[in-house]
């Protein structure tokens, strides 16, 4: 009579076991994806309230490049986190940029005014970057030539007045959907987590792991690396950016 029970409890065991490893491999487990180092030398971050408050001290002898910074969210929103994550990169010298979060349904130009009026720009050492994304985003005006019009609005604004070519960054299936043929002259940032970017163009900037750990900041962070050596790197820093 008893072999039922101690069988049930030896399933319940395994079973429990396995539901453990999954969680653990989905919620714990750093990205396995390695990039080639020899390839991409080049480390950065991208931050936002998300990452908490973060110890730069801690993070100074990580051998990191640049952050990118978030700074502001749709027509109104600032980062609460984005002066001190600035502040705390700069004390460390590392190279920053600033990033907006674009929202689908809102005004292109407003969305750039709030940008520049929260960015002091001249003080970075990017250009203005945009973040094109679907996630976090309405998709009930999802119309795609209208999402293209107010990317292009919010890049002529802020192009205009800053002087510089606008970051773009976004994903295989958003890059297809609203960047391909449509802002071909802007340095792209792109994401791809299990490989090498497979788009159809050169890009600048690729952010390769959403799990990246590093002593000082509680939780995942994502890691970036740039297309190139780093006589590349030098290169790009020396033209400004531009």
């Amino acid at each position: 009579m008893r072999k039922p029970k101690k069988k049930f409890y030896v399933v319940v065991l395994v079973f429990s076991i396995f539901v453990g490893i999954i969680v653990y491999k989905v919620f714990f487990e750093p990205e396995t994806f390695k990039i080639n180092k020899f390839k991409y030398p080049i480390f950065g971050i991208d931050i936002s309230k998300h990452n908490g408050r973060i110890n730069w001290d801690k993070l100074k002898n990580q051998n990191i490049d640049f952050a990118f910074i978030k700074a502001t969210e749709g027509k109104t929103r600032l980062d609460p986190c984005f002066l001190d994550n600035i502040k705390g990169a700069k004390k460390i010298k590392v190279r920053v940029g600033a990033y907006h979060f674009f929202k689908f349904n809102r005004d292109g130009a407003d969305q750039a005014r709030n940008y520049l009026n929260r960015v002091k720009i001249y003080n970075l050492d990017f250009a203005p970057i945009l973040d094109v994304e679907e996630s976090g985003n309405y998709t009930n005006r999802n119309n795609p030539k209208l999402v293209i019009k107010e990317i292009r609005d919010f890049i002529n604004y802020v192009e205009v007045r800053s002087s510089r070519k606008v970051i773009i960054y976004t994903n295989e299936h958003e890059y297809n959907k609203y960047i391909k043929d449509n802002f071909n002259k802007n340095p792209l940032w792109i994401c791809s987590l299990d490989e090498e970017p497979p788009i159809d163009r050169i890009w600048t900037f690729w952010q390769y792991a959403h799990r990246g750990k590093l002593d000082g900041i509680k939780g995942w962070v994502d890691v970036n690396t740039f297309n190139g050596g780093k006589g590349d790197w030098n290169r790009f820093i020396n033209r400004g950016f531009r």
